[in-house]
């Protein structure tokens, strides 16, 4: 499982990411009910850099399609891509994110192709960065079954720019932050009072934290992003449950001519192991 988040300020992008991957299934023979967590990894990568570009992506949902892992698959269709160096074509975010669409979507219809959309397991990868002499970054949304298109997240508005932050993956400790409540509450207080859960909505929308991020610095949003990937690792380590995000916090800062890593995760021996 997961917890992504995205902030978009100014001065640039932050990536943030943890680190844990949950796979699921069956033990034993006929596969009945809903599959079970058989184990969880804490040193997955779900935030990547593509080739040179000024470009990056963060992924959440499914952890696997079939045998391989949603990182190598990226990598893969990264390996496709023509070098920076060199190079003076124009390239724009949503290409990018489009190309990479229809890689991981031939995977993914392939291993579920006798499972109908309902039953599929969930992936989304948000595909973000700066096109070519594109002084504002775009952020395109990957989001298998639900869709076969790439979604727009936060677009400009009438050729401004519209700064903000999104999670994904397991929000419910965010939401509760931030909002003041979770989607839960909107369910439960609306069948109590006999009244639409968009009445709760508005109501409770005097809960809300405001977060002033026009004029953010891209220190305090990197900074802002990290302490909210923390929340949720929190909630999953002290509340009852798997720990489903845990493990080491990937960050990524991405301004219109670079990809910079801030924060990741290197590959080394535990010490535990080898004592």
């Amino acid at each position: 499982m997961t917890i992504c988040v995205s902030v978009k300020v100014s001065e640039g992008l932050v990536l943030a990411a943890d680190s844990t991957a949950s796979i699921q299934g069956w033990i034993g023979e006929p596969q009945k009910g809903p599959p079970s967590i058989l184990k969880t990894y804490d040193h997955v990568r779900k935030l990547s850099h593509i080739k040179d570009y000024p470009i990056g992506t963060l992924t959440w949902g499914a952890a696997l399609i079939g045998a391989r892992s949603v990182e190598s698959l990226i990598k893969e269709y990264e390996y496709s891509l023509q070098s920076l160096e060199g190079n003076e074509n124009d390239y724009t975010v949503q290409k990018i994110a489009s190309g990479l669409l229809v890689h991981v979507k031939n995977f993914y219809d392939a291993e579920f192709a006798n499972q109908p959309p309902a039953a599929r397991s969930p992936l989304g990868i948000l595909v973000s960065g700066y096109s070519r002499k594109k002084f504002f970054p775009e952020q395109w949304l990957i989001n298998l079954p639900v869709s076969d298109k790439l979604d727009a997240v936060r677009p400009d508005q009438n050729g401004k720019p519209e700064f903000g932050a999104h999670w994904f993956g397991l929000t419910d400790a965010i939401i509760r932050l931030h909002f003041g409540r979770d989607d839960a509450t909107l369910g439960i207080l609306a069948e109590h009072f006999k009244v639409t859960p968009d009445e709760i909505f508005q109501l409770l929308l005097k809960l809300q934290y405001p977060v002033i991020f026009d004029g953010m610095p891209l220190q305090d949003a990197i900074d802002y992003a990290v302490y909210l990937v923390n929340v949720v690792i929190g909630r999953f380590r002290f509340v009852v449950g798997a720990p489903l995000c845990s493990g080491e916090i990937d960050v990524a800062v991405i301004t219109p001519n670079e990809f910079t890593w801030i924060q990741r995760k290197c590959w080394h021996v535990t010490s535990a192991l080898v004592r």
